[in-house]
């Protein structure tokens, strides 16, 4: 059975009959209790029209990736907000090169300030992969970590990220000791075309990775292992909720989460990095 407003399947998500269609557990939520974007909108631009009238050398810090999401973050908070960010990008050691010589470019481009902090994730990358299973999860984990550390050294309240889909009903969290996340895309509904059209003038270059990524050498291997373990992707849940969102076709999220196919030099250069694949 497939839902029929998302993506998902009776393989992947509940699957109810309601008033003769079948919706999966996620959209009749949804229906019931729909977020209120304006409502998030409102609150985000608040906290970053406050911290514009901060003094400081940093208004924030932004989890910086160089991939299209962080990067389209940046452009929000320099062109529409007019914030100093210092972008904090944790190299895992399976950040593609292409995306690193994007962050150098980009950051040079609107002149902010970027902490490259070196750390290796392999061993968290084998057992997942290993396994069959997502690194994803364990991955952000550890980078927010490590942005929340600096934003503390650095007395910072808020670390800004270029996630696009909210914490349910809001874009904004509370971490630990005073620190709160701010999902920047979040309350705008800022479809994939639309994201690539706004970074056209950019000094920015998609790379070819494999899988549903523009900056990570591994999620591309991880979603091959995971679709042969289980025949679906792990990346269900999001791409069903862009499409509830109205943020991906739904011909565009079939393609999607395809099994994908991964360039060789992608697996050279994992294993060049001492991924032991």
């Amino acid at each position: 059975m497939k839902c029929s407003m998302c993506i998902h399947t009776s393989k992947t998500k509940k699957i109810i009959n309601k008033n003769g269609k079948v919706f999966c557990i996620d959209c009749l939520n949804f229906l019931k209790y729909p977020p209120n974007f304006e409502l998030m909108k409102k609150e985000v631009e608040e906290i970053l029209h406050n911290l514009k009238r901060s003094g400081g050398k940093y208004h924030c810090i932004l989890a910086f990736s160089g991939g299209k999401d962080s990067v389209l973050a940046l452009k929000l908070l320099k062109e529409r907000f007019k914030l100093n960010p210092l972008c904090v990008m944790v190299d895992n050691n399976y950040i593609s090169n292409e995306a690193i010589e994007n962050a150098l470019k980009i950051t040079k481009y609107y002149e902010v300030d970027l902490m490259i902090l070196n750390r290796d994730y392999t061993d968290l990358f084998e057992d997942a992969i290993k396994r069959g299973e997502s690194p994803c999860r364990r991955c952000s984990k550890l980078i927010l970590r490590e942005v929340w550390r600096v934003a503390k050294m650095l007395n910072m309240k808020y670390i800004i990220t270029g996630h696009e889909l909210p914490f349910g009903h809001s874009a904004i969290r509370k971490m630990k000791e005073g620190v709160e996340m701010i999902r920047l895309l979040a309350p705008y509904k800022i479809t994939e075309e639309e994201k690539y059209k706004m970074l056209k003038n950019l000094p920015w270059k998609k790379p070819n990775l494999g899988g549903y990524t523009t900056n990570c050498l591994v999620l591309g291997v991880a979603l091959e292992r995971f679709y042969e373990k289980y025949g679906f992707s792990f990346e269900v849940d999001r791409v069903a909720t862009l499409v509830r969102f109205g943020l991906l076709s739904k011909e565009k999220a079939e393609e999607v989460l395809k099994k994908p196919n991964i360039p060789e030099e992608v697996y050279e250069e994992l294993r060049r990095r001492g991924l032991n694949i």
